[in-house]
């Protein structure tokens, strides 16, 4: 083989495995914490989120059956002030990553929560809603949700949340947040692009159609 194939060849070879290196999840927090250990810690989180995740109230989101990885992500970024959040920041203020961790990992484990009957909304406001989720708006620049979230919301790679059973209240609330900047600490501020096309009707819509998706 010529040695300006051979380069071409090991060229290829390292995008191809700097690639995998760049999607492939940075760590695995599941296995990295304790299930035990986190649902000790969760006794302070079950006023806001349930005792297994499934929180109390639509404007704190459920917890249960998302990515660990994800989650631990959250709590770090609250914990150094890259997401911001009155309550958050200063609960996680005292934890260590380990107790991140843990929680992430018990969190995880739980059962993702059935999905609740959405918001009143008529037939017409919920077909909008799944629309813009697996189709996104074109004419607005709006990319599918689809894409990240998974087509049963339950989210992919480790990275991106579970949609799905979400309560519509809290979704709407985190669009606004990506939208007005507030809230910036995904990769890439991927969120922020996604929404500058959405109004808050498609907002509304696509989290109402979320909660319900099963």
């Amino acid at each position: 083989m010529k040695i300006s194939s051979i380069l071409v060849a090991l060229a290829v070879a390292l995008g191809a495995t700097a690639a995998v290196a760049e999607t492939a999840p940075v760590q695995d927090a599941a296995t990295a914490g304790d299930v035990s250990a986190g649902k000790q810690l969760s006794a302070s989180c079950a006023a806001c989120h349930g005792v297994n995740g499934i929180s109390v109230a639509p404007d704190f989101p459920n917890l249960a059956g998302m990515s660990a990885n994800y989650l631990h992500k959250q709590l770090e970024n609250f914990k150094s002030g890259a997401r911001k959040n009155a309550i958050m920041n200063p609960m996680v203020a005292a934890l260590s990553d380990q107790n991140l961790r843990d929680l992430a990992a018990y969190y995880a484990a739980q059962p993702a929560p059935v999905p609740a009957a959405a918001p009143a909304a008529d037939a017409a406001t919920v077909a909008r809603g799944e629309r813009i989720y697996r189709e996104g708006v074109a004419g607005a620049g709006v990319s599918a949700c689809i894409r990240c979230h998974g087509v049963d919301g339950a989210g992919q790679l480790g990275h991106f949340p579970r949609l799905a059973g979400q309560h519509a209240k809290y979704l709407v609330t985190q669009l606004e947040a990506f939208k007005s900047g507030s809230r910036g600490n995904d990769a890439g501020k991927m969120m922020a692009h996604v929404v500058a096309g959405m109004d808050k009707q498609d907002m509304q819509a696509v989290a109402v159609y979320l909660q319900g998706l099963r």
